[in-house]
């Protein structure tokens, strides 16, 4: 009987202490309710992103100075609608909150239709920016669950990939929509919007974009590296450099194709120019050693530059010829040919930088490179 007692009460406590934690969540959950603020008009879909016609909105944000202010954007700019403002007023809180990626992860929350610039209370925290956000045409991608930078990443090369299939220019100010209060744990809803212009289509926008492909050792490193690069569009895996059609890493690893592993490196030439990619390329990776880099062996790590026509081959060796005087005493071995196929990697080596960071690899080899060059060369990076 007393065990069974025992039994009872400490089934209740466990009872009491699961009903506070819901009563709790219930309250926190309201605190923090959102009133969603459809603020755009759809134009047409594309695949798995919609176009759509923003109009113009009042922001209330905060930008971060550094990465530990990030932390404290959300109660930065809450605080101001729940009250901490010249007219001690609550404001509604609107779905979605903006993270402005390309503005130091700026912070926004978009004010209630109601509000106008003049009617809307001032911030008492001079820190919170208020401003009307001017209506324009961006493309959308969505996703559920939680968001993080990997996840993050990996839309925004959907996105691109999408918008250069259908020859859309981009303005590059990804922006993260998160539509769901911090205690909502189920059917998390965000979306990456980005700018883009309808009207520059084609003509324009293919002659601002080139490839050019880069091999320099294991091809997630230089992943990494380029894709953290200013005018870099996309990054993609694969193999060039052999004679094997549709070869699989199997056989490029057994040496079998004379392939080597490469990167297909699309970038916008008013943004950054080959020069400028060239001499990131001779930066990041060791091109002295012959078919080597570190303690990873083989022809298929071979340093190779593959360009497309002779005025490509012209600035290569210029800018090879330069660093190689400067940095590596006249040791430089990178081979450069012609480009001829590009074969795309299996799926599970695409973005395997971003989607893998925890692994002993990128942590021990991808993560050193990619700092020692944003180091070296931080003018080109984002």
């Amino acid at each position: 009987m007393i065990f069974g007692k025992k039994l009872i009460n400490k089934k209740m406590k466990t009872l009491t202490i699961v009903s506070i934690i819901i009563l709790l969540l219930f309250f926190a959950k309201n605190l923090f309710s959102v009133d969603a603020e459809k603020n755009y008009t759809l134009i047409k879909k594309l695949d798995k992103i919609e176009i759509r016609k923003y109009k113009s909105s009042i922001y209330a944000s905060f930008i971060p100075k550094n990465e530990k202010e990030r932390n404290s954007s959300f109660r930065k700019v809450a605080s101001f609608i729940f009250g901490d403002n010249t007219n001690n007023e609550k404001i509604s809180m609107t779905s979605p909150v903006v993270i402005k990626i390309h503005n130091d992860y700026e912070m926004a929350f978009i004010m209630p239709k109601k509000y106008k610039l003049e009617n809307l209370p001032k911030p008492n925290n001079k820190e919170i920016n208020i401003y009307t956000q001017p209506g324009t045409l961006k493309a959308c991608i969505s996703y559920s669950g939680y968001t993080n930078k990997a996840v993050e990443n990996k839309k925004i090369n959907e996105l691109k990939n999408i918008l250069l299939k259908y020859n859309y220019n981009h303005k590059n100010d990804f922006e993260i929509l998160v539509y769901n209060s911090p205690f909502e744990f189920t059917n998390r809803k965000n979306e990456i919007i980005v700018t883009i212009n309808m009207d520059t289509k084609n003509n324009e926008k293919i002659s601002t974009l080139k490839n050019i492909y880069l091999g320099g050792g294991c091809f997630w490193c230089t992943e990494a590296v380029f894709e953290q690069v200013k005018g870099v569009e996309t990054v993609v895996s694969g193999y060039s450099g052999g004679k094997i059609k549709n070869p699989s890493y199997k056989e490029v690893s057994k040496g079998l194709t004379n392939h080597a592993e490469v990167c297909k490196i699309t970038y916008d030439e008013n943004i950054i120019k080959l020069n400028e990619l060239v001499e990131i390329f001779f930066y990041y990776h060791d091109p002295t050693t012959l078919n080597r880099q570190g303690n990873d062996n083989g022809a298929h790590y071979r340093s190779i530059i593959l360009y497309n026509d002779n005025e490509e081959r012209e600035i290569i060796n210029t800018v090879k010829n330069k660093i190689n005087k400067e940095k590596y005493d006249g040791r430089i071995i990178t081979e450069i040919k012609e480009f001829s196929n590009f074969y795309h990697a299996e799926e599970l080596h695409q973005n395997y930088f971003n989607e893998n960071s925890s692994q002993p690899y990128c942590e021990i080899v991808i993560s050193p490179k990619v700092s020692k060059v944003r180091a070296e060369l931080n003018k080109y990076f984002r």
